[in-house]
């Protein structure tokens, strides 16, 4: 049996460490921004829309996505882990051109929008849910349900577009 050198029996194990800490960081820098522009365009939608099912969606996703980015805030610092307090281009840019819109095209736009967003967040909650980190990886595990409702709530919202 061959065994590694103490170096280098230490290097694989600092990187091992350091994905893992990439790893959380990428998580919550992600959800993080993800949530922070569900809260924005909810306000927005809750304002703008000119029906009373998306307006309720919208303050749903203003309260849920809210609780669970103070969640996500206080777990992160806990791990001495970085939270955005802005939205980055990419995101902004999504709030921006919705925000360029109004009335059916507002309400449409946001429909397909919020289907789509809970889509790719599900998934990225599922794969925080097999994280080393067990605290991650519960918290992504307890979101995932409200996520998954968010998901056929803005599918039904769509489908009513049509």
């Amino acid at each position: 049996m061959k065994t590694l050198p103490l170096v280098s029996l230490i290097a694989a194990l600092g990187v091992a460490v350091s994905a893992s800490a990439q790893d959380r960081q990428a998580f919550v820098s992600a959800a993080a921004q993800d949530g922070m522009t569900e809260v924005e365009l909810g306000k927005m939608a809750s304002s703008k829309s000119q029906r009373s099912d998306v307006k309720e969606f919208a303050d749903r996703m203003v309260q849920d996505h809210g609780k669970a980015n103070s969640e996500l805030e206080a777990l992160a610092k806990s791990k001495n882990l970085q939270v955005p307090k802005k939205l980055d281009a990419e995101h902004q840019s999504m709030v921006d051109r919705l925000r360029s819109k109004s009335g059916t095209e507002f309400d449409t736009s946001y429909a397909q929008h919020m289907a789509a967003d809970h889509a790719k967040a599900i998934t990225l909650f599922e794969d925080a849910t097999k994280l080393e980190d067990k605290d991650i990886s519960a918290f992504a595990q307890k979101t995932l349900p409200t996520l998954k409702e968010h998901k056929r709530m803005a599918d039904r919202l769509n489908a009513r577009q049509e």
